[in-house]
């Protein structure tokens, strides 16, 4: 192993960059407090419901049948922790708690690479916070399930579909590149070399194949699992096979950028400065992607959740990067965006009778017709996150 950094992301110790005009965020000091509100409200839903959220429909959540934590089950969680280290609220840390310890009996799924996006914001985030061993166990114990994912043969980690079957058993996705951090953090922790050595090997085969020569990337690469060889390559939720999906672009400039913290690799970091620059050069007006990036026009629809990924990444890339005007620029943009999300995409904004999410105007799967123009926990768990990076850097006054 190269560079072993902590799980947790560290305050930036830097003054901020005031945005264009001196404008202040909606609400000003309110806005944390409207994000606290609408979160228990949303929390107590999901308690209510007893059953996993997938996006909002006419503003009203709809839930997962299935019994087995979706990809989403750890973003309620997650959002209860970063609001609870922003407001001091007991009751926030107590809701958080409660999904860790719910998560626990399914750190073994053998279905799905979502393991960093699920037991990162719970489990992995209560140890950090309470030291308890149970919820480090925990993530250790979902980070050697996801490293059983590991093709040896293609040097990826298996997107979809349980342990030992061949249904989609050589499917890469650039989302991946977000629940690296379990297996570097679980390699910190265990001192195990191999759960350190597949994620970089994944990053790695990521940066080659997914991310094209211009910085855009594909959405998945398709693999012969016996051989290794590359079957084909193709946007799987974007516009076209050879567009640019946003969220999958946000993916990739947040992912590589934290694999370069992990490693040390100056290749991760320009490829994340490059996928950064590709994301910002195809910003609309008020810095909030369309749904692809290969689209533009009145009539194409803004995926919100893209740009809060993106937002919360560049955070994360100004950090990393040692370059003055780099840092300038990515710490710029990460508020701008921030800023555009709090004043036109949060909740408040909606003018329909119900609304149950916190993040407006994101799209979970266009191509399918699920949660177009709707909420979803992922896009309202990274706009939480991006915010709380913005509180930070604003001395805590948001």
């Amino acid at each position: 192993m190269k560079i072993i950094c902590n799980f947790r992301i560290p305050i930036l110790g830097i003054l901020s960059i005031f945005l264009s005009g001196g404008c202040c965020l909606i609400g000003n000091k309110s806005v944390v407090k409207r994000i606290e509100h609408q979160l228990v409200k949303k929390d107590n839903i999901f308690i209510q419901a007893g059953m996993y959220p997938e996006f909002t429909v006419d503003g009203k959540w709809t839930f997962s049948m299935d019994q087995r934590p979706n990809w989403f089950a750890g973003f309620t969680g997650g959002e209860l922790w970063l609001v609870y280290e922003m407001t001091g609220n007991d009751n926030l840390q107590r809701r958080a708690i409660a999904h860790a310890d719910h998560l626990l009996e399914y750190s073994s799924l053998d279905n799905t690479h979502d393991m960093g996006f699920i037991f990162l914001p719970t489990c992995v985030k209560a140890y950090l916070k309470t030291g308890d061993i149970k919820y480090r166990q925990a993530g250790i114990e979902a980070a050697e399930m996801l490293a059983k994912r590991f093709n040896k043969n293609g040097k990826f980690i298996r997107a979809w579909g349980r342990l030992g079957t061949s249904r989609r058993e050589g499917w890469m996705i650039i989302d991946t590149m977000m629940n690296l951090e379990l297996l570097f953090w679980a390699a910190q922790e265990t001192g195990v070399d191999s759960l350190y050595e597949i994620a970089n090997a994944h990053a790695q085969t990521a940066m080659r194949e997914i991310v094209r020569k211009n910085y855009s990337s594909y959405h998945v690469i398709e693999w012969d699992p016996q051989t290794g060889e590359i079957i084909e390559k193709r946007t799987h939720q974007g516009y076209a096979p050879e567009s640019t999906w946003a969220r999958g672009q946000a993916w990739g400039l947040y992912g590589f950028a934290n694999t370069f913290r992990r490693t040390g690799n100056k290749d991760f970091l320009k490829t994340s400065i490059g996928m950064a620059d590709y994301f910002i050069d195809h910003l609309p007006s008020d810095l909030v992607p369309f749904w692809d990036q290969d689209l533009a026009g009145e009539d194409v629809l803004k995926d919100a959740s893209a740009g809060a990924i993106a937002a919360s990444g560049m955070f994360l890339l100004a950090e990393v990067v040692d370059d003055e005007n780099l840092k300038n620029k990515y710490r710029s943009f990460a508020e701008n965006i921030s800023q555009s999300l709090i004043e036109n995409y949060l909740f408040t904004q909606s003018q329909r009778e119900r609304e149950e999410g916190i993040l407006l105007h994101t799209i979970y799967n266009f191509n399918k017709g699920n949660g177009v123009d709707e909420s979803y926990p992922c896009g309202d768990y990274y706009f939480t996150e991006a915010v709380w990076k913005l509180w930070a850097l604003k001395g805590n006054d948001l």
